[in-house]
């Protein structure tokens, strides 16, 4: 393995204002576009030459831990923690308090549109997306790292991400060692095997998310 080609991204976490910080956090891709998620928004970088790759926009979403997850035209972006007033996403004025999912349509990667949110309880650290295309629907799991000892499901439809929302919440047993740790980040496996699976503290849970022959946990 060796390095092909580098985007530059300065970023701080200490020293800069929490409402300023570009921290890297997460990376997606699609096709030959890379997907730089960041405590700012995120970057879409074009990597169709990897010696060379070339940010097309910065898209600004000032809310902590900015994991991704994108299929075809539509990205969906964690926001982990309450908004203190004063954030913005996509120019847009976030609502004190909310902390969730924010749903981007990028079919403009030079001007990605911010056109869905999901509020959700305990926000969102990272997240899992898995298709359902029988249903014309995008299912995403959306993880907390602490305070809270569940996954949110969401549901994205096809037609109309912009309507995302919230369709249930799935427990997780084992927690920590005294405290709720959430769960940090899941894997899912589809085809035959139809299993999801996420680390929270000293537990691993794993789910069946299809028609399987077996039970949860």
């Amino acid at each position: 393995m060796h390095a092909l080609g580098h985007s530059e991204h300065e970023a701080q976490f200490f020293g800069p204002p929490a409402a300023e910080r570009e921290v890297s956090s997460d990376l997606a891709f699609w096709g030959k576009k890379a997907f730089h998620g960041n405590y700012d928004g995120f970057r879409v970088v074009d990597i169709s030459s990897p010696g060379n790759p070339k940010e097309i926009v910065h898209q600004r979403c000032n809310g902590d831990q900015g994991d991704i997850v994108v299929w075809e035209d539509i990205l969906i972006r964690s926001w982990n923690s309450p908004a203190p007033a004063g954030r913005f996403c996509d120019g847009e004025p976030v609502p004190v308090g909310f902390e969730g999912l924010h749903v981007f349509d990028i079919s403009n990667l030079e001007d990605p549109d911010l056109i869905g949110s999901v509020k959700l309880a305990c926000g969102s650290h990272t997240a899992t997306l898995t298709p359902d295309l029988g249903n014309d629907r995008l299912i995403v799991y959306s993880n907390v790292s602490s305070g809270c000892d569940w996954i949110d499901i969401v549901e994205v439809p096809l037609d109309d991400p912009g309507s995302a929302s919230q369709i249930g919440i799935e427990p997780l047993v084992g927690g920590t060692l005294g405290s709720n740790n959430g769960c940090h980040d899941m894997g899912i496996i589809l085809g035959d095997v139809n299993l999801a699976a996420c680390a929270s503290g000293h537990a691993t849970n794993v789910f069946d998310i299809g028609d399987n022959d077996i039970r949860r946990h």
